[in-house]
């Protein structure tokens, strides 16, 4: 799908001073909110632990913009919603990649299976828009051949540029994060590294089914 916005939430802890069989209906209702969306695709994720202020994410895929924010505001006005806050978002739209010819389609966005689903933002320099595009892609071959060493990582890349503050966002899912991390360390040694801007915050995130994710909730 075209549009993806990555939906960072925490809950409140007053959801647990609630009655037991409130709390579960809540539940059961989001579950039948997401469930019967027909226009949007929504892959969900715990990040407990792994960053201040965010519980869980939903990644939310659709064709339209506005099919995004209808799922979620359906979702803040439910009973569930009430108890939920929006911490973090990240908002992207699928391209046609300028660098690689073998790349998958653009629209080819359903998640791969990977247990793992690591994201961040990132910005180039103003000096890597000066080169032209030779230059360019000639830097960036060596960063592709890099990525193609590990081909049980899948990555999806969205343009940000004019949407949201930064230029892209970068997916990888993964079943393995130490081999995760060794992609990233060679990365790093590549010579594009020194056109990036910055490209953080890091989110790690787990993958759990709509029913597994309502345990975290």
């Amino acid at each position: 799908m075209r549009y993806h916005s990555y939906v960072f939430f925490t809950v409140k802890n007053s959801l647990y001073d609630t009655v037991t069989s409130k709390e579960i209906a809540y539940k059961k209702k989001f579950l039948t909110i997401i469930q019967s969306d027909k226009n949007c695709i929504v892959y969900s994720y715990v990040t407990l632990g792994f960053k201040s202020n965010t519980s869980f994410l939903l990644w939310i895929q659709s064709d339209t913009v506005e099919s995004i924010q209808l799922l979620l505001n359906t979702i803040r006005k439910s009973n569930l919603g009430t108890y939920l806050k929006i911490t973090y978002t990240l908002f992207g739209i699928s391209r046609p990649t300028q660098y690689s010819n073998v790349s998958p389609t653009e629209l080819d966005t359903q998640r791969k299976g990977g247990a793992y689903l690591i994201i961040y933002p990132f910005t180039k320099t103003q000096e890597w828009y000066m080169f032209d595009f030779k230059k360019r892609k000639e830097l960036m071959n060596g960063h592709i051949s890099i990525g193609r060493k590990y081909p049980q990582i899948s990555q999806l890349l969205l343009y940000s540029y004019g949407v949201d503050d930064q230029e892209f966002i970068v997916s990888y899912e993964t079943d393995n994060l130490i081999e995760f991390q060794t992609l990233v360390m060679e990365l790093r040694q590549d010579k594009v590294r020194n056109y990036t801007k910055h490209d953080t915050p890091i989110f790690t995130c787990v993958y759990k089914t709509y029913e597994e994710l309502l345990d975290f909730i």
